[in-house]
């Protein structure tokens, strides 16, 4: 049980026989859905009602009330459910299938290091290709076997006064407000890595037989098989996913039927995604998006797939990914003259800092799907 929350805070848990512990278990479990004695939208009413005491607002405060609650006791606030998102971005991560194929993932709060080590055969490029997140450059590195590298990291923030603005007025329920915090978090590592794996394709020393280009088509089937192939051969025989966006991943439909995997199957924090089958090989979609600011404008290339090798070691992923952990809700007081006057409800973020290494001495392959 945590000790340093104020006696404000205290008495709350007090009044309503609560414990911090069994608050957050609440929130936990609301969140998941596994609640026991008790319906949903009793937990949700239950958590709301903590959370305006806390506040010290009522079920009809308005919006001038809540600002000026936030600026007294959100600190209190933010304290409880910190340790809750951090549990759930934790667990997000972990339970999505595009995470599970191709990241080995190391989180700093749990004791790992961030050290990693080139221990690839003479026979693999040794590129190593470390993101740099403040400005999004790439630096390529060449390392020999045997010697270690570590992860770049930063910080990066989720805005979250809005969501919470709405939880507390009674027109959100815990469970979307946490879930928004969750996928916002895995869309923008999905964002760096592909940023970078997107031209990786032009680093490799040999394009031939990993490289191309066509429309899917009967024509065209024995090339692109190849291709998958050709990176499992190159990878010791591992198996190998596809993945691309929805429309993209659509189009394998022409070569043959996919097995598409139900949604009951899936995790339920990655309902982003579509899961399939093309013959022995699975392939994952990546959830589209659009650019910052750029409403209508893609992020990312429908006609672009790509072949990766997975492997059930850290070693035999193709990123390195670096979780610092501690999720810390914080209030944004500066942000440039062209945001100086933003709501105070939106300066509050969700913030994290992480980072991820591809390692572009692994063999993959890229199809551009044409007319």
């Amino acid at each position: 049980m945590r000790l340093n929350f104020s006696e404000r805070v205290m008495k709350v848990f007090q009044s309503n026989d609560v414990s911090y512990n069994e608050l957050k278990d609440l929130m936990l479990d609301t969140y998941t859905g596994n609640l026991v004695g008790m319906t949903k939208s009793e937990a949700n009413d239950k958590i709301r009602s903590i959370s305006r005491q806390i506040f010290g607002l009522g079920d009809s405060s308005s919006k001038r009330d809540r600002k000026r609650a936030y600026a007294k006791y959100g600190r209190d606030f933010f304290d409880i459910i910190e340790e809750t998102l951090d549990i759930t971005v934790t667990t997000g991560l972990k339970e999505n299938e595009w995470f599970n194929y191709l990241v080995n993932y190391v989180n700093l709060k749990d004791g790992d290091e961030n050290i990693f080590y080139n221990d690839s055969g003479k026979d693999t490029i040794l590129s190593i290709a470390l993101m740099g997140k403040r400005h999004h450059d790439t630096i390529l590195q060449r390392l020999p076997q045997g010697e270690s590298y570590e992860v770049k990291t930063d910080l990066y923030g989720v805005a979250v006064g809005a969501d919470i603005d709405r939880f507390l007025a009674g027109n959100e329920d815990w469970s979307r407000l946490i879930n928004a915090i969750t996928k916002s978090y895995i869309l923008k590592i999905q964002e760096l890595i592909f940023a970078e794996v997107q031209n990786a394709a032009t680093k490799l020393p040999v394009t031939a037989g990993f490289v191309d280009s066509g429309a899917l088509n009967s024509t065209n089937r024995t090339k692109f098989n190849k291709i998958a192939q050709n990176v499992s051969v190159a990878n010791d025989n591992a198996d190998v996913v596809i993945v691309g966006t929805s429309i993209g991943l659509q189009e394998i439909n022409n070569l043959i039927k996919v097995d598409w995997i139900a949604s009951s199957q899936k995790e339920s924090v990655a309902t982003n995604f579509h899961i399939g089958r093309y013959g022995k090989y699975l392939f994952v979609e990546i959830p589209q998006k659009f650019k910052p600011n750029q409403v209508g404008v893609d992020f990312y290339n429908d006609n672009e797939l790509y072949f990766f090798a997975t492997g059930s070691e850290g070693d035999d992923k193709l990123i390195d990914f670096v979780d610092v952990g501690e999720t810390l809700i914080d209030e944004i007081t500066e942000r440039g003259e062209a945001n100086g006057r933003i709501d105070d409800i939106m300066k509050y973020e969700a913030q994290r800092e992480f980072g991820a290494t591809a390692r572009v001495g692994k063999y993959f392959g890229k199809w551009t799907i044409t007319e």
